[in-house]
């Protein structure tokens, strides 16, 4: 969802030709992953314990490489 919505963002700012909207991406950007993921993350490890961190393990945070099934 955050990728997305972040691509989104990004798109707007090239389509658009917009400093503003470029600058409103990186903003974004920087609010997701110094903010929003890490108190995600905290909120679910205090609520799923070793489950969640096994998870975190096993899938990429933002993307799949390409050919991992």
């Amino acid at each position: 969802m955050y990728v997305c919505e972040l691509a989104m963002w990004l798109g707007w700012a090239i389509f658009y030709g917009s400093p503003a909207l470029l600058v409103a991406f990186v903003a974004w950007w920087i609010t997701f992953v110094f903010v929003i993921v890490p108190d995600e993350k905290r909120q679910l490890q205090a609520r799923f314990g070793q489950r969640y961190l096994e998870y975190m393990r096993s899938v990429p945070r933002w993307l799949r490489p390409a050919g991992r099934n």
